[in-house]
């Protein structure tokens, strides 16, 4: 996969998990609860940190009840 394009689909992930944990009023830690993850792996997918896995970003899309299309959408 093109570098570029991996970057921006990272940085549109970030920013929507973001942008959904506001709307739904959760925090980090709430959000790591739901989706099974820590809330310091959160932290840092939200900051570009890290890349999740397809799993990942699943469980994540579960956790908000969205789907995966609305995670990698342009926020």
């Amino acid at each position: 996969m093109d570098d570029n394009y991996e970057k921006i689909l990272s940085q549109n992930l970030a920013a929507n998990i973001r942008k959904y944990r506001a709307i739904q009023k959760l925090t980090q830690e709430q959000l790591a609860e739901a989706a099974d993850l820590s809330q310091q792996y959160i932290c840092m997918i939200e900051n570009g940190k890290v890349s999740p896995s397809f799993f990942v970003v699943c469980k994540i899309a579960d956790a908000f009840c969205i789907s995966l299309d609305a995670l990698k959408e342009k926020p």
